[in-house]
């Protein structure tokens, strides 16, 4: 008798919960075409009362004048990119480009090995790599 009375009980309170998982899932079904979410139906009034929806704010001034007017047009995606519209540079004007980068990098490391801290961190760690290469030399003996 026992066993049938807690049977019952253990049939009502899943019904219960299932019913209660019903009705909290309900609305959620109720509201899944965005179209109920951006008007301002009651079930969006309820979700705001409840904290679960918002009103989206406009964009703000910058952002409605750098996008474009209309959408972009459809790009495939199986396609080769469009050719750049400068020509490739010849191997003359590529030897230029290297030497002035070059210059560049040169004027960069006189300019680094004029500053004090900079010079003083380089004699520190050459100083260190000195010291760990004889201990490394008398490790591998």
């Amino acid at each position: 008798m026992f066993c049938t009375i807690c049977a019952e009980s253990a049939q009502r309170r899943r019904s219960r919960i299932a019913l209660a998982g019903l009705l909290a899932l309900a609305p959620l079904f109720a509201s899944g075409s965005d179209v109920y979410a951006q008007q301002d139906s009651i079930l969006k009034q309820a979700f705001k009362v409840f904290g679960f929806a918002t009103d989206v704010k406009p964009p703000a001034d910058f952002v409605s004048k750098t996008r474009p007017g209309a959408d972009p047009d459809y790009i495939p995606v199986f396609q080769s990119p469009p050719e750049p519209a400068r020509p490739a540079m010849k191997t003359e004007e590529l030897k230029a480009v290297k030497g002035d980068l070059d210059g560049v990098q040169k004027q960069h490391d006189t300019l680094r090995q004029g500053f004090a801290p900079a010079a003083k961190a380089m004699a520190e760690q050459q100083a260190a790599q000195k010291k760990a290469s004889p201990k490394a030399a008398g490790a591998q003996q």
